[in-house]
């Protein structure tokens, strides 16, 4: 070992120079390198923190989507449901609207556990009962069925296939029994029937048929005896003819025997002098009661003519009147008003 000045040899250990007493530098020792100062040991240790941090972050992000993807689930579960609840409530909508059988079934396939689902059943099985009782009545052609499903099936939709077959089925039977009273009754409870010209017209028919001659004559001349014993003061003709009471008089509402004195007396009382008839036209309809006695609906117009104590004051009324007839032939209902007067 030398100076590093003179060149000196020095001992190791010797902090001068003895020649020119320069300071020997002092060899420095290798440090003994710590445990951690391992290259590889670092590089592993940086790795493993840089690793441990992008882990971590990771990790955080991980959480965060799969918070948000829980978030989405629910949203998407509840929109789901909202939206099925609004298509269950629509086509339960259209079922109650409609009452078909294939919207009804569609509707219990769809939601077995719907919120309907009970009614939705229940009136599945009444509209399959209903269907199976028009089917049957419609193959039958038996009034009594048909008139069941109509009481049974009011708000049906079959309804005017089933009415239109009863129209036909009591026509028939009308026509079968050529009977006065079934065409009446075809023309009552189908007043714009398929067949209603026809039955007017054969119910026209029995009706003239079996009214005689001698029957008219009778009802017009209970009707002449009634006017007459008015016109001519004779109560006792015109109670003849009185059954019961008047339904109306003269303007009177209801009306009796007495409304009829009451009336006799005010014509005496009046300057009139006469009444007669002009003219005389009546109309008859014969019907049989329960009890099968007969009994006469009349529609009748007469003309009548008053003479008063002054000639230039007589009067000329139209008049028209409605009355039934019992078998008798005497008033058991009247009514008769003034149409015109001159």
């Amino acid at each position: 070992m030398h100076c590093t000045n003179c060149g000196n040899p020095v001992n190791a250990g010797d902090v001068y120079c003895a020649v020119c007493g320069a300071r020997i530098p002092q060899a420095s020792q290798p440090p003994v390198p710590a445990e951690d100062s391992n290259p590889r040991k670092v590089v592993s240790q940086d790795y493993n923190s840089r690793n441990n941090t992008r882990r971590k972050k990771d990790s955080n992000w991980i959480i965060i989507l799969s918070a948000v993807i829980a978030a989405l689930v629910v949203i998407g579960a509840a929109l789901y449901m909202g939206l099925s609840h609004q298509d269950e409530e629509s086509m339960w909508a259209t079922c109650r609207e409609s009452k078909e059988l294939v919207d009804l079934k569609k509707y219990i396939d769809e939601y077995p556990n719907g919120q309907h689902i009970a009614e939705a059943r229940q009136l599945y099985s009444q509209l399959i009962k209903e269907k199976t009782e028009w089917e049957n009545a419609m193959g039958s052609n038996d009034e009594d069925v048909l008139r069941s499903f109509i009481i049974n099936h009011p708000q049906s939709k079959y309804m005017i296939q089933v009415r239109g077959l009863l129209d036909d089925v009591v026509w028939n039977k009308a026509v079968e029994n050529n009977d006065k009273e079934l065409f009446r009754k075809y023309i009552n409870e189908f007043p714009t029937g398929k067949h209603v010209g026809e039955a007017r017209s054969k119910f026209e028919d029995l009706r003239l048929a079996e009214l005689t001659l001698q029957e008219r004559d009778n009802v017009k001349r209970s009707i002449q005896q009634f006017l007459t014993g008015i016109e001519t003061w004779n109560m006792g003709d015109v109670m003849a003819t009185c059954n019961i009471e008047m339904d109306d008089f003269m303007g009177k509402r209801p009306a009796g025997l007495n409304d009829i004195r009451d009336y006799v007396n005010a014509y005496r009382e009046s300057d009139i002098d006469s009444i007669f008839f002009s003219g005389l036209a009546v109309d008859v309809q014969k019907s049989m009661r329960e009890d099968k006695s007969p009994e006469y609906t009349v529609d009748f117009t007469v003309t009548r003519n008053f003479r008063r104590q002054n000639p230039e004051k007589g009067t000329v009324a139209l008049m028209r009147g409605k009355a039934v007839l019992d078998s008798y032939f005497r008033f058991k209902e009247f009514f008769m008003s003034k149409v015109a007067e001159q």
